[in-house]
């Protein structure tokens, strides 16, 4: 009895300081686990280029729908490093990204373009995600169209990163000791620029090309709760700035309709594909 009192004590002494030691902020380094996570969403979820349109007329109104892939990290990233006690992670609560869009003509070659996805459940992700972005377009020649874009992507997505219900246990000395699923929010809070060209090419075909910069100021929130009622709300945090490419291709359909295909990448870390269709309102 003694022992067993002796180790009962001794285990709650551990989740007690461990819970303590976990209640901060985390600033991981550029190399390490964390960083390499919490930037390869942040790709698929900037609100880069994916109307085949580029430039609208005044009082013009485009609505469309993309999707964009999320691919899953390296398996080599998928544990935690500097953060948190080594162990695997829940990186993909959604392989798709499907987001609204919406694009307005102003006046002098200015466009708007708006995104809110809703706190809808896809898989294991419940994202609530602003994106908003303005451009400028002018015409280079017949078949040439240059335009600058800024775009950011404000918001959350929450989900059971750091202990999925395939991951808790009943060891209280290992990660994850409880009954319920972790509620972890990422924020991406990207924001960037872009240079594109967009050409004319055979027919009812057009192709995107274009450059830029994307600055990620991601920050991610722990929030498991385990059996001794503790609480791990760990706070990481990182900031990057890096080069983006874009390419693309798109087809009209008819006077209103068309469908496009972008690759939107930041080079050496994560990449995305989007697919979109879209219909001119007016």
């Amino acid at each position: 009895m003694t022992r067993l009192l002796s180790a009962a004590a001794a285990a709650v002494a551990l989740i007690s300081s461990s819970a303590q030691a976990q209640a901060f902020t985390c600033r991981p380094s550029a190399g390490s686990n964390e960083a390499a996570l919490l930037t390869h969403y942040g790709v698929p979820l900037a609100f880069g280029a994916a109307l085949p349109s580029p430039k609208l007329r005044r009082g013009e109104v485009v609505v469309a729908l993309e999707a964009s892939y999320l691919s899953s990290p390296a398996a080599d990233v998928q544990r935690s490093d500097e953060c948190f006690l080594d162990k695997a992670e829940n990186t993909g609560l959604s392989p798709v990204l499907p987001r609204p869009r919406i694009a307005v003509g102003l006046p002098a070659g200015l466009m708007i373009e708006a995104s809110l996805l809703p706190p809808v459940t896809v898989a294991d992700a419940t994202p609530f995600l602003l994106g908003v972005a303005l451009s400028y377009a002018t015409t280079i020649n017949t078949k040439g169209t240059l335009y600058a874009r800024a775009h950011g992507t404000l918001g959350y997505v929450d989900g059971p990163v750091t202990c999925s219900r395939s991951a808790l246990q009943n060891d209280p000395t290992r990660p994850c000791f409880g009954d319920t699923p972790s509620n972890d929010r990422y924020a991406p809070n990207v924001y960037g620029g872009e240079l594109l060209l967009d050409w004319q090419l055979r027919g009812p075909w057009s192709g995107l090309l274009g450059v830029g910069a994307v600055h990620a100021r991601p920050r991610f929130q722990v929030n498991f709760t385990n059996r001794f009622d503790l609480r791990d709300n760990t706070r990481v945090r990182y900031d990057e700035t890096a080069a983006s490419v874009t390419a693309g291709v798109s087809r009209t359909l008819s006077e209103r309709t068309a469908i496009g295909l972008v690759a939107y990448a930041v080079p050496g870390q994560t990449a995305t594909v989007r697919v979109t269709g879209q219909w001119r309102v007016r």
